[in-house]
């Protein structure tokens, strides 16, 4: 397995929204904040685990803003100064809408570090245990969220479970080296527009469950 912590949780989520989303099918449903206080918990658990420091479920960020509001996230650690925080969602409500609120919390403490001429590092992951639409899918990749959901794995968990073929896990790790430089200069500079990203992203994933039916 690879030693990267964030990779490592976010395969777990992964298998975490696989779980949710099969729920109708167990009789096991958790609706609006049950779920996400139940998620933020085993998010907080996983991360620890993991040695990541963590910060309690559902804790708001006490941090400047642009706006002067403080945001809470479902769950939030840190690892090596940059922040991770984490959505959680269990509904068929437009999925894009929450990316978006989730982004603009994100930007509102980023956009107040730039003004004080700090680098705040914060990085968001959304999971969701309803597919999302490929619109959400490209404001997200344009923001550098990750975005777990049933249907799309990681690319750190497809690394991890193609290694029978050379050539998929080289174009995995190809792209994951783009979209750990979302959000930077050296991105803007890379010709792939964030729906380029997602084709190809769809087109690995289809290779890695052909080989994982095999």
């Amino acid at each position: 397995m690879s030693e990267d912590p964030i990779g490592l949780l976010l395969g777990r989520l992964y298998s975490l929204a696989l779980s949710k989303s099969n729920g109708k099918r167990n009789n096991y449903v958790i609706e609006g904040h049950k779920f996400e206080d139940e998620t933020s918990q085993e998010i907080y658990h996983l991360a620890s685990e993991l040695g990541l420091e963590t910060n309690p479920p559902r804790m708001i960020l006490r941090m400047p803003t642009v706006s002067g509001n403080e945001h809470q996230f479902d769950a939030s650690f840190v690892k090596s100064d940059i922040i991770f925080v984490i959505e959680c969602k269990n509904t068929r409500v437009a999925a894009k809408d929450y990316v978006y609120y989730f982004n603009a919390k994100i930007m509102d403490y980023v956009q107040a570090s730039r003004r004080e001429n700090r680098n705040l590092d914060m990085r968001g992951i959304f999971l969701s245990t309803i597919p999302l639409a490929d619109s959400a899918w490209r404001y997200a990749i344009a923001y550098g969220i990750r975005v777990v959901d049933p249907i799309s794995p990681p690319l750190e968990h497809m690394i991890e479970t193609a290694c029978g073929d050379e050539v998929l896990v080289l174009a995995l790790r190809d792209l994951l080296d783009k979209v750990a430089a979302l959000g930077s200069d050296e991105y803007w500079l890379r010709p792939a527009s964030p729906s380029q990203l997602l084709e190809h992203y769809r087109f690995l994933c289809a290779r890695w469950r052909d080989l994982s039916e095999r």
